[in-house]
């Protein structure tokens, strides 16, 4: 446990200010032992992983963040299939090369996918038609107030980009995975697809202080009919590489990523987001909703459907 620790350097954008209390728990019993610390001190808890998908308050976060360390990963075999299952701080490009390694199938689509397997158990990770939930068995997840339970996957409620965690505070310890077994020619097939996958992340998408997809596509019925995709308005407007605020950018790579030069803050971040939201509703109606989490902010920063007219 440890006091005032800066979190721009534990996320993706390097903004941010410092964590009250930290701990980077790497046992189950480290994790409860923090959460009863939390508990007692009457301490807002939150949880952070890799910081890919993460913008963090330019006054810190009050209260206790924890950044799980559990990266232990392992593989057994069932009459249904081959069931993995990785710790919540386990990197995900990690947990799929061990299951390409080991000849267990399906995570592949993922590859190049930053952040941890908390974090993606967190937002139901996708990509293109492919969703975490798809090989999901179980997970083991703790409450606040420090109970453990063993949970299947229709407790997450997933849906687009959402799940309960997106409501109610748990850890998400560790997660097993359903996947399938494979063959030699198999295999490599599917290192071949996932090194594919990777290039072509590599080719469209920025590779640092970004959190990647900062607003999430829409809902049918947000879209009303329209188009799903907001990077097709935001790529109509055309403030790909062109719309900044202080030291953040749209990515000259896609039109619904941001980047931040140094120097940046995360009011840089938030004032780019809202401008960008205020054009895509003037010309189309339509109001953006972020993808990307917010930390230690004191209120939902950004705009809503019901606040960007006002």
């Amino acid at each position: 446990m440890r006091n005032d620790i800066p979190l721009a350097p534990l996320n993706w954008f390097k903004t941010g200010g410092n964590a009250e209390f930290f701990s980077e728990p790497q046992t189950l019993e480290d994790a409860l032992s923090d959460l009863a610390f939390a508990k007692k001190e009457g301490l807002e808890v939150n949880v952070l992983g890799e910081g890919a998908n993460t913008l963090v308050s330019d006054s810190g976060c009050k209260g206790l963040v924890l950044r799980p360390a559990n990266k232990e990963i392992a593989l057994c075999e069932r009459p249904e299939g081959l069931v993995l299952e990785a710790g919540c701080g386990a990197n995900m490009q990690d947990v799929i090369d061990y299951a390409l390694n080991n000849r267990a199938l399906g995570l592949e689509e993922f590859a190049g996918l930053p952040g941890t397997i908390g974090g993606a158990a967190f937002i139901n990770a996708h990509f293109f038609e492919f969703f975490l939930a798809d090989f999901l068995l179980s997970a083991k997840v703790i409450s606040l107030d420090g109970s453990v339970q063993e949970v299947g996957k229709d407790w997450f409620e997933y849906g687009y980009d959402v799940s309960r965690l997106h409501r109610e505070k748990w850890l998400v310890w560790s997660v097993k995975f359903l996947l399938k077994p494979g063959g030699e020619f198999e295999t490599a097939f599917a290192k071949g697809r996932a090194y594919e996958i990777i290039r072509q992340r590599s080719r469209r998408y920025p590779k640092e202080r970004t959190c990647g997809s900062f607003f999430r596509n829409f809902l049918p019925e947000e879209a009303q009919g329209k188009v799903a995709s907001v990077a097709f308005y935001l790529d109509k407007i055309g403030v790909k590489g062109t719309l900044s605020c202080g030291q953040a950018i749209v990515s000259r790579k896609h039109a619904n990523m941001l980047e931040t030069k140094e120097g940046a803050t995360s009011a840089d971040v938030v004032c780019l987001a809202r401008e960008m939201q205020k054009l895509v509703y003037k010309n189309f109606g339509l109001t953006p909703v972020p993808e990307c989490r917010f930390l230690g902010f004191p209120s939902f920063p950004l705009y809503t459907k019901d606040t960007i007219d006002g």
